[in-house]
């Protein structure tokens, strides 16, 4: 607003110098110079004053009386406002000339860029902590549980365990558990054979498995006389001697016997595997403990307790530098690079930004309508003087210098052919 005040002194100044000379040079009109002065002035106030009434007559009336042709802005206000409405929409802001512009913008390459230079500022870190930590605590647990719950026990009953058990049992002979297994149970055998309590157990079993063998005449009397002669000690000491030989072969890598357990404890141990009442029975009972199983509370508390977990191992915050920036990032890059995807996102945008501007084009215009009716006649005047006061003014200050300048001329022309 100064400068065009200034600018408005200016011409008023320009008006008074005129009129200032002209008044100034009348009594010395009788000499060529001051009948040049006299005629220079005259023409640079008749200039001024015509360009004053010209720039003034545009805003309102002169001197305020109403003179026709005059005041033509507030006259003609309501075409004023459907022209500039009309230069908006169809000139400066017309649609095709904005489709045209946008078709070419990069909208999804600007919004990554920009992301991936503002990503490890303070203020984006503490918004993707806030973000994480709202979302993680306020994910709906108590509807998330039955579908996981639903699934696993889906997944789990439809798993068969049949073809589990026979890998088990083919493993069980890879990895040489069998023979850890014999080896294990040698041991516990040979330790159970030492022991002086197992020369009794054996003994008297052994002394009652013998008198139980019903024989007839000279074989039952042999078989008196032999009982005769042994008795618990004795017998359990031949039976442990006996055992503990076996035990100590079996020990023995390469013997025919260990050979024959190994051999049938494999065999037997893939009979079982292999067998449909077996699987059937480990599928059954699979079943049965999943039918009894209360799966959505145990997912809920396990899901409770993981998410707690988390919360608290995010409290410091730490997590966004080590896990979440990286991974945006990565993310980023990866967009950045698919150019068929920044492709069609950019289609996207363009294809959004189009037609929301069809859709809402008019609305340009009815924007600059309604602020410019929202304006009184003095407001909307000062506003233009405003913006083009400056050259208005100017228009004044160059009348009343022009008009001096023709003055001269027209004045020296007339004395010259005077």
């Amino acid at each position: 607003m100064a400068k065009p005040k200034k600018n408005k002194t200016a011409a008023a100044w320009s008006l008074v110098i005129m009129g200032a000379g002209f008044a100034a040079s009348l009594p010395f009109q009788g000499v060529p110079v001051g009948k040049l002065l006299v005629g220079s002035f005259e023409a640079g106030l008749v200039g001024g004053l015509a360009d004053w009434f010209a720039v003034t007559a545009l805003f309102r009336h002169p001197l305020g009386i109403p003179i026709p042709h005059t005041a033509l802005l507030p006259k003609n206000r309501d075409k004023m406002t459907e022209g500039l409405v009309s230069a908006v929409e169809n000139n400066l802001l017309n649609k095709d000339s904005i489709t045209e512009k946008i078709a070419g913008f990069k909208a999804a390459e600007i919004v990554l860029d920009t992301l991936g230079r503002e990503l490890h500022s303070d203020g984006i870190k503490t918004m993707i902590d806030t973000l994480c930590k709202r979302i993680l605590a306020g994910l709906p647990l108590e509807q998330i549980a039955p579908i996981v719950a639903k699934e696993i026990k889906s997944q789990a009953g439809a798993f068969d365990l049949g073809p589990i058990l026979e890998r088990a049992a083919v493993q069980v002979t890879e990895r040489g558990y069998d023979a850890q297994a014999l080896d294990y149970a040698l041991k516990q055998a040979e330790e159970w054979l030492v022991k002086p309590e197992t020369i009794l157990f054996l003994g008297e079993s052994g002394m009652k498995a013998i008198s139980g063998i019903q024989m007839n005449g000279l074989m039952q009397f042999a078989m008196n006389a032999f009982m005769g002669y042994l008795n618990e000690d004795r017998l359990g000491g031949i039976i442990q001697g006996y055992l503990f030989d076996r035990v100590e072969d079996m020990k023995r890598e390469g013997s025919a016997l260990r050979y024959k357990v190994l051999d049938m404890l494999r065999t037997q141990a893939m009979r079982i595997a292999v067998s449909e009442a077996v699987q059937d029975g480990l599928n059954g009972w699979k079943n049965n403990l999943l039918d009894g199983w209360n799966a959505e509370e145990t997912v809920l508390n396990k899901l409770i307790e993981m998410r707690d977990k988390a919360l608290v191992a995010m409290e410091d915050g730490r997590y966004v530098d080590t896990y979440a920036l990286p991974a945006i990032e990565k993310v980023l890059a990866d967009l950045r690079a698919d150019d068929a995807l920044m492709t069609s996102m950019n289609g996207k945008i363009v294809e959004g930004v189009t037609t929301l501007l069809e859709k809402n084009h008019s609305k340009i215009g009815n924007l600059v309508r309604e602020n410019v009716d929202k304006m009184d006649n003095a407001s909307l005047i000062s506003l233009i003087e405003d913006k083009v006061g400056q050259d208005l003014q100017w228009i004044r200050i160059n009348g009343a210098v022009t008009g001096f300048i023709i003055g001269v001329l027209l004045t020296a022309l007339r004395m010259v052919l005077e």
